[in-house]
């Protein structure tokens, strides 16, 4: 007889073992769910890690891998699962199994050996995944620019596109066609925006591969792209292009950006393996910040600074004492010198160094302003380069046929508007220069020479040329605004201490400018010059022009600045910043402070205020001031320099 409440002899309780195992089992998981409290810090690692800043895949790709159950099979043949993945795009094209296989072949190059065959494979199909993520439409909405995994795809086509690069430079050579996965790229096509054309250009670096030192600034923009160095050495003999004629005759380098657009979809690929059409775009990073993929645009990646610092590496520093002391050392050097080639539509500005100096002073400003993308944009930027040991009227004579000539070789019918918006900027004895370009001279400094006019002499040729730019002179009608740096509109008393007489002893003029100057001091007898001269035993230099007492700070004290120009003032106190007073330890205050300017700030610094970054972030602000004026009519003029040709 069966007992009540049970099967087959079995009882009751031993009949819901098997439902108290599940009821277990179920418990257990249940209480392995749940949350565990980390600090900040270490979340955020985790959600920003990738193949970018370790050896593992993301958070992303490792749910992809697991949605699919890959993971152990990532693990044990990661080339045949890149292959398998790849052939899910067939059936079901989508920017998850993009992004899987961006990243995936990401890792992959890199576990295989540097420089290799199969390394580069995986790189470019990498680069190739990237872009189609970005930008094809064919594989759903197009991904927001504000997610992470955008940056991270625009990153991961950057790096494979730099280690693409160094394959092809340092193993391969230039072929027309890689292999990717299931197929191969070729490069058909070939585009570049920059003036030189590619065969002029000897080398070209990757900006990634350099540090840079000496500048505090790095700047550079984030999108898609390889920042270049395109290193170009300017011919011997030179070419006759005007483009040359002011271009400094030293290594030069460029900042470029390389892109390689794919130029067919995954989407429409048929039997494999198959060829991607591709081409090479290198553009100018001064013309171009963003370029078109379809429907879509994308900023372009950019690195001004380190072609810069490459150039001033591989280029011997004009030292400025030598410009003080051995004035005829700098003759073939001396003059305008442009960075980039002449720009129409782009306002000039020039700098204009000081005493002891050279355009190398102006490098920490330059980097700077370059930076503004507006500023790069609608300004190009020239540099003076000039024997400061020179007398200060002799200087400003060769600034002005310069800016002349430049004017005639460029502009010669005034037909560019943004020419006549030059803007000069001036630091200490530059300072003196650019306001000599804005101001008439009358016959205020010939005085000092002579009360006779310059007709009543006998004069040779050259010393009749020398008088006419050195002591007669008008505002030139293509500047438009002048910013003056510790100028020493007054003049300053170090060069009447023991080291500026030194100094300006040690100094050694140009030949030509002592022979013509004597004769010319000769043939008038006494005046106030010339018994300054037979005191001193010299002519003036530059230092010697520098002192409150000179003839030229007497000259100067009425000159008045063109009432069209407006000027500004940026003046350095070593004690305190916006404070009237004090000095920066060459020029006091009394003497950099002009009534007439529009503007001026005080900053904390010592004589080399034009590397202050509050002098810098000033300069800046006028200039974009600058650019919101509103525009002149454009200057029409027949005048030439004695340098011009006909």
């Amino acid at each position: 007889m069966r007992q009540s409440g049970s099967k087959s002899g079995i009882p009751r309780l031993f009949q819901q073992i098997p439902v108290l195992i599940l009821l277990i089992l179920l418990t257990g998981c249940a209480h392995d769910v749940g949350v565990r409290q980390v600090a900040l810090a270490e979340r955020f690692e985790d959600m920003d890690r990738s193949a970018l800043n370790s050896d593992s895949p993301s958070e992303r790709t490792l749910l992809f891998l697991r949605q699919r159950d890959l993971i152990g099979a990532w693990t044990d043949g990661p080339v045949e699962t890149l292959e398998r993945i790849d052939r899910m795009l067939d059936r079901l094209p989508d920017r998850d199994t993009l992004f899987a296989l961006t990243e995936l072949c990401y890792i992959r190059a890199n576990r295989e050996p540097d420089l290799s065959a199969a390394a580069s494979k995986y790189f470019l199909s990498c680069a190739l995944y990237a872009s189609t993520y970005l930008f094809d439409d064919n594989f759903g909405p197009p991904p927001s620019a504000f997610h992470p995994h955008s940056r991270q795809a625009c990153e991961f086509y950057n790096r494979s596109l730099a280690e693409g690069l160094r394959y092809v430079r340092d193993r391969s050579g230039l072929r027309k066609a890689y292999p990717v996965i299931r197929g191969e790229v070729r490069v058909e096509e070939h585009y570049s925006e920059l003036v030189w054309q590619l065969r002029e250009f000897e080398a070209f670096h990757m900006a990634y591969e350099y540090e840079v030192k000496g500048l505090e600034n790095h700047h550079q923009a984030y999108g898609i792209g390889l920042p270049l160095i395109a290193v170009r050495t300017p011919p011997a003999d030179g070419t006759g292009r005007k483009e040359e004629r002011f271009m400094p005759q030293i290594r030069q380098s460029y900042a470029a950006t390389v892109v390689l657009r794919f130029r067919d979809s995954l989407h429409d690929r048929g039997d494999v393996p198959f060829v991607y059409r591709a081409r090479a775009e290198l553009y100018d990073p001064l013309k171009t910040r963003e370029i078109r993929f379809g429907e879509r645009t994308a900023p372009l990646e950019t690195d001004l600074t380190t072609p810069l610092a490459y150039m001033m590496e591989s280029t011997p520093p004009a030292r400025g004492i030598t410009g003080l002391l051995d004035t005829n050392s700098w003759r073939q050097q001396q003059g305008l010198h442009m960075l980039q080639p002449y720009e129409r539509d782009k306002i000039p500005v020039v700098f204009i160094h000081g005493l002891m100096s050279s355009p190398i002073t102006w490098l920490p400003m330059f980097n700077n302003l370059m930076g503004d993308p507006v500023l790069r944009e609608r300004c190009q930027f020239w540099f003076f380069m000039y024997p400061t040991g020179n007398p200060i009227l002799y200087s400003a004579s060769i600034l002005r046929e310069s800016l002349k000539q430049i004017r005639h070789t460029f502009d010669p019918d005034g037909h560019d508007p943004a020419f006549s918006r030059m803007v000069l900027v001036g630091h200490s004895m530059g300072g003196l220069l650019s306001r000599l370009m804005v101001s008439e001279s009358g016959d205020r400094f010939w005085r000092y020479i002579s009360e006779k006019p310059p007709e009543d002499f006998d004069l040779t040729e050259d010393q009749r040329i020398l008088v006419n730019r050195v002591f007669f002179f008008k505002p030139l009608p293509f500047i438009s605004r002048v910013i003056f740096i510790s100028a020493p509109h007054r003049g300053s008393a170090w060069a009447d201490r023991r080291i500026g007489r030194i100094g300006a002893s040690l100094v050694r003029l140009p030949f030509t400018l002592i022979k013509n100057s004597v004769g010319l001091l000769a043939s008038m007898g006494q005046t106030p010059l010339q018994q300054s001269v037979t005191k001193m035993g010299k002519i003036p230099t530059g230092i010697d022009g520098l002192s409150p007492n000179s003839y030229f700070m007497q000259a100067t004290a009425g000159l008045r600045i063109s009432p069209e120009i407006p000027c500004h003032s940026i003046i350095g106190n070593r004690d305190a910043a916006d404070t009237p007073g004090g000095t920066d330890g060459i020029v006091p205050y009394a003497s950099s402070h002009l009534d007439d300017a529009v503007s001026e700030i005080i900053v904390r610094s010592g004589h080399s205020a034009q590397k202050h970054p509050l002098a810098i972030l000033e300069v800046r602000r006028i200039l974009a001031d600058h650019l919101n004026t509103p525009v002149n009519e454009p200057f029409i003029t027949s005048e030439r320099s004695h340098h011009e040709p006909e």
